[in-house]
């Protein structure tokens, strides 16, 4: 089979690779869509060796399941959407039980090897195979976890709706999934975004103000839209220290925060007394998405949701290496991979 492996210093190669083999709890799905995540930056740029790990792209893919080892409760032929957790849940603690297993207590390393899915051919536990429903394409399927997902989490907890104004600030696919979630649950939905591409693709499915915080002065304009109230939600999905604190100063009294954006070495000011006592606010953090998530996810898709939308681009595998100079360029959004095209 055909595998992509990244090299660092942007450059790839795709190689040859015996196909996986079921075992136990294992099964081989064969990737129909593959999609490259903001994750694989630090791989993709980065200088020197690669473990290999680190070498294997792609966690974010869509497939059937081809081989299964005897007792598997999967069929071959099952379409399924791949769940990227990369450590194995232990099952009994009370957020396993209750479906969240990325807050796992007692989590473990997983054993399959978590092969990337840049191939026409992966391994995954049969757990972390979702069912994807015959009217949901494999494109969707592929960005539906991880990209839409993680924010969806957020705005679930945060209970968005149609009676709110909402401040995204970030326009990457996930702040993007973001505002498409807030516009469809019927929400007026403000973004801060610097990159223009990304400003406008947001704009096409519906965001009610487009900000350019280089530009504009967001708290300012976020004041004016609201009459001096400010936003009843805010969402960031940046990761970075300044956008956070906007959101805090943007929401209104007794508003509701979620961070959902990650930058590991970030250290944001939180002005205690400002933004949490005297305004009530709600703090969230949402981290990843979890199988409690998932009937509500496809609920929303099932009603029309236009995840579609979404996805700006797509290469065979052979021109990978255009896919990830137009992922990692900012023209453009969700950018699939077609192991077979």
């Amino acid at each position: 089979m055909q595998v992509l492996q990244l090299l660092g210093s942007e450059q790839m190669a795709i190689v040859e690779a015996p196909e996986p083999e079921p075992e136990g709890e294992l099964v081989v799905v064969k990737v129909m869509a593959s999609t490259i995540c903001g994750s694989e930056a630090p791989a993709y740029h980065a200088e020197g060796a690669l473990s290999e790990r680190r070498r294997n792209g792609g966690h974010e893919a869509a497939g059937v399941v081809v081989r299964r080892a005897e007792g598997s409760r999967l069929q071959e032929g099952d379409r399924v959407t791949l769940y990227a957790m990369n450590k194995q849940e232990c099952g009994g603690c009370r957020h396993c039980l209750e479906g969240d297993w990325i807050l796992c207590e007692r989590p473990t390393r997983a054993h399959d090897g978590f092969s990337g899915t840049h191939a026409q051919f992966v391994v995954r536990r049969e757990k972390m195979c979702f069912a994807l429903p015959d009217a949901i394409g494999f494109d969707v399927g592929a960005v539906l976890l991880d990209c839409v997902g993680t924010p969806y989490r957020a705005i679930r907890r945060l209970g968005v709706s149609g009676a709110d104004t909402v401040l995204i600030t970030g326009q990457g696919p996930v702040g993007q999934s973001a505002a498409m979630i807030c516009k469809f649950l019927g929400a007026r939905v403000i973004t801060a975004e610097l990159n223009e591409a990304r400003r406008a693709h947001g704009l096409g499915f519906g965001v009610d103000v487009a900000l350019n915080p280089a530009e504009d002065d967001v708290l300012r304009s976020v004041s004016d839209l609201t009459g001096g109230r400010g936003v009843d939600v805010a969402i960031d999905c940046t990761g970075l220290a300044e956008p956070q604190v906007l959101c805090l100063d943007a929401v209104a009294t007794k508003g509701r925060v979620a961070l959902v954006g990650v930058k590991a070495t970030v250290e944001t000011p939180l002005r205690v007394q400002d933004h949490l006592l005297m305004k009530e606010l709600t703090l969230i953090g949402s981290w990843y998405v979890s199988p409690s998530d998932y009937l509500g996810l496809l609920a929303l898709v099932e009603r029309g949701l236009p995840v579609e939308q979404l996805i700006t681009h797509r290469f065979p595998l052979a021109e990978a290496a255009e896919a990830f100079r137009m992922s990692f360029g900012g023209g453009g959004s969700k950018v699939i991979i077609d192991p077979w095209g």
